[in-house]
């Protein structure tokens, strides 16, 4: 891999490689954008690109023993950390035991690169750990932090940090990236890059079949007129629980569900106050004596549910709440969404 093989970050890349052509590079920097959209795959290049043995133009070669160090995810001098799978803060014992490798002197004489990803995660104790590295980085070093948003970070850690915005790929954009993969297979490319909202790992995700045959159960059942409120909670928490005990793989599981949805109500709307001549018709709608109010309303129970999946709320809880908003949506404002995260 090289930059031209990342897809729709020209802008940060040049932003880069011109601090590094001006010596004006920066000691950490963070990017925030949505998940799966490339941010780690671009401070990993750029890394490879800083630590390889014949640099031409500010670009890996890719063929000396450093770039392959890089590529083998065995580089002594890159270190890659994330939070473990189903803990839902960064360990403080784990924190020290990477700035403790980081202050360890380049193994093989050239710089230091230290990518955290899951920033989000970060807790004030692992945070103030974190805190020297960033105050006092060992010479000849760089850090890349990635998490989704500003808000969501530590202020001691982003005042440290110079901070590069990310973007969801556009749809052409992840097509380009699924040409480039060469993934194909009898999926809808067009229904995919709709639904994974800029993120090709959610796009890649979404060619299972298995997500097909779960939305049409699903919108089967929406539609009937009186909805099996415990069938649809359970056909959905099967669906989630078979991504496996890894919490994010479930959220991004959910997190489509709810965004396939809200686009497909959007889709209910335009049938209401059209003709239908101008669109094509869902294969399935719900009954006419659904109005656009309600309607409404059951779109704000979409909303409220992905804002809860980002805020990492108990899963069986949003989907039951979730559930219940769409099927007595005239009353989802009853529903208390301001729950504590776990």
């Amino acid at each position: 891999m090289s930059w031209k093989d990342i897809v729709g970050h020209e802008s940060q890349i040049k932003y880069l490689i011109q601090a590094w052509k001006t010596n004006r590079l920066g000691q950490a920097y963070f990017f925030h954008g949505p998940d799966g959209i490339g941010k780690r795959t671009l401070a990993i290049e750029f890394g490879k690109a800083l630590l390889c043995q014949s640099n031409i133009n500010f670009e890996a070669c890719g063929v000396c023993a450093s770039c392959k160090l890089v590529e083998a995810e065995n580089h002594p001098d890159l270190q890659m950390n994330s939070c473990p799978k189903d803990v839902h803060e960064f360990p403080r014992e784990l924190m020290k035991e990477i700035c403790e490798g980081f202050f360890l002197k380049a193994s093989r004489g050239g710089a230091k690169v230290l990518v955290i990803d899951d920033c989000d995660l970060l807790n004030e104790e692992s945070g103030n750990i974190f805190l020297k590295s960033l105050e006092e980085p060992p010479p000849h070093s760089i850090i890349f932090l990635i998490g989704t948003s500003l808000e969501r970070q530590l202020e001691t850690i982003l005042s440290r940090c110079q901070k590069l915005a990310f973007h969801g790929l556009s749809q052409s954009e992840v097509a380009k990236v699924f040409a480039v993969k060469q993934i194909d297979g009898s999926f809808d490319l067009n229904k995919i890059t709709d639904a994974c909202g800029g993120s090709v790992s959610q796009a890649i995700m979404l060619t299972d079949p298995d997500f097909s045959h779960l939305e049409d159960s699903f919108l089967a059942e929406i539609i009937m007129p009186v909805p099996d409120p415990v069938k649809l909670v359970k056909m959905v928490m099967d669906f989630i629980e078979g991504a496996g005990k890894e919490t994010s793989a479930q959220r991004s599981r959910a997190r489509w569900l709810v965004h396939g949805t809200l686009s497909w109500l959007r889709g209910q709307i335009l049938l209401k106050s059209n003709t239908g001549a101008l669109i094509s018709r869902p294969r399935f709608q719900l009954p006419a004596a659904v109005g656009v109010e309600k309607i409404l309303a059951m779109l704000e129970a979409c909303f409220q549910a992905e804002y809860q999946i980002q805020r990492r709320v108990q899963l069986s809880l949003t989907i039951q709440w979730w559930v219940d908003g769409l099927i007595w949506a005239d009353s989802v404002t009853a529903f208390d969404f301001n729950v504590g995260t776990i």
